[in-house]
């Protein structure tokens, strides 16, 4: 049996992929760091996808799934009442994202579950895909702002918010959050930076906003973090003025700076 990958850039992949490679790749999930200590998760994500290799698309409703993976009363449960479902295939999104972002990021094989459908998209993984996201995953480190005036500060926590929006739709699920890779703030510098480099990242993206009363200076720079070394640094000068369009225009820059520097116009 096989089953039609779906939606590779809006178009259906005119591949099929077959169904025993697909739970191949989903046992391999499962047993993920990221899976294994949520079994609601994986029970959730094997049946999403075993229904998705038989073509039972009915059966991925959200009063289905609350039955028949959440065990609930079929005589009592209400899907508008209890949110459940709609609860944790939020977080299933959210783990598989990580899954791939990461431990994932060499996968043949992606399995993700599209925002407004219960229903597993699958998709063959080219190697063009797998060769970028090994190359070039790039884990954002929070710029640090050295003037310690609260409108300054909250105009670096607005930019970096901004940025990790840009930076997400240029470059798709390479981009982690780099709270992902620590485990609270007493985590050291060298320990962050062997978590991410364990991960599969190859670089991280840090810096550092200053400000007085005439000037804004970001200073960016890109780091191997598996040798610790500096790749890329620039500098990037405004006229300061505290506005969300500042914030905007900055991250753009920055964010086309990266892209050149990547390839990845």
């Amino acid at each position: 049996m096989s089953i039609m990958t779906a939606m590779k850039n809006g178009k259906n992949d005119v591949n099929a992929i077959p169904a025993g490679e697909v739970r191949s790749a989903l046992e391999t999930i499962l047993a993920s760091g990221v899976f294994i200590n949520a079994p609601r998760m994986c029970r959730l994500l094997r049946f999403l996808v075993e229904k998705a290799i038989s073509g039972a698309v009915r059966d991925t409703s959200e009063y289905a799934i609350g039955i028949e993976v959440f065990d609930r009363d079929p005589a009592a449960y209400s899907v508008s009442e209890d949110p459940v479902v709609r609860v944790q295939i939020g977080r299933l999104r959210e783990k598989l994202k990580v899954y791939y972002a990461t431990l994932g990021s060499g996968s043949g094989i992606e399995i993700s579950v599209p925002i407004g459908s219960y229903m597993p998209v699958i998709r063959a993984m080219s190697a063009v895909d797998i060769d970028f996201k090994q190359c070039c995953m790039l884990v954002i480190h929070p710029f640090k702002c050295i003037s310690y005036h609260g409108d300054n500060v909250h105009f670096t926590q607005g930019l970096n918010e901004e940025l990790m929006h840009q930076l997400f739709k240029a470059f798709g699920k390479i981009i982690v959050p780099h709270s992902f890779f620590t485990s609270g703030d007493t985590d050291t510098e060298s320990r962050a930076l062997k978590n991410v480099s364990n991960a599969g990242a190859n670089h991280r993206l840090e810096g550092s906003v200053q400000i007085d009363a005439e000037s804004i200076r970001a200073s960016i720079r890109v780091v191997d973090v598996s040798v610790g070394c500096i790749t890329w640094s620039e500098q990037f000068d405004r006229d300061a003025f505290f506005a969300i369009t500042l914030q905007e225009e900055l991250a753009s820059s920055i964010c086309g700076s990266l892209k050149s520097f990547f390839g990845h116009e």
